[in-house]
């Protein structure tokens, strides 16, 4: 199935908030998809919401938790550390 741009635009905008939350906030899919602005039909909410609750599932040192479902059977998500690629270590690398 070819995915159209809405949602590859949606997915990005999604990630985007969710990796700039706070650590410790919880929050659901529809909390992203409100916030990342993404004007797109239901399907393609409903497709990225699905991916997301599948990247949280099964991508490795992803910095977010599924801590249950609300009263509509949404997933709950809590973020539990910073963003893996923002590694503020300034001695990783040469010296200046």
């Amino acid at each position: 199935m070819m995915k159209t741009k809405e949602f590859y635009l949606l997915k990005k905008r999604a990630m985007g908030v969710a990796f700039n939350l706070p650590v410790g906030t919880q929050f659901t899919f529809h909390d992203l998809n409100m916030k990342a602005h993404v004007i797109c039909s239901t399907e393609v909410q409903q497709d990225v919401g699905r991916w997301f609750a599948y990247f949280v599932k099964h991508a490795p040192r992803v910095p977010f938790v599924i801590i249950g479902k609300d009263s509509s059977g949404n997933l709950i998500y809590r973020k539990v550390g910073p963003n893996p690629h923002h590694n503020s270590n300034y001695q990783k690398g040469g010296s200046f």
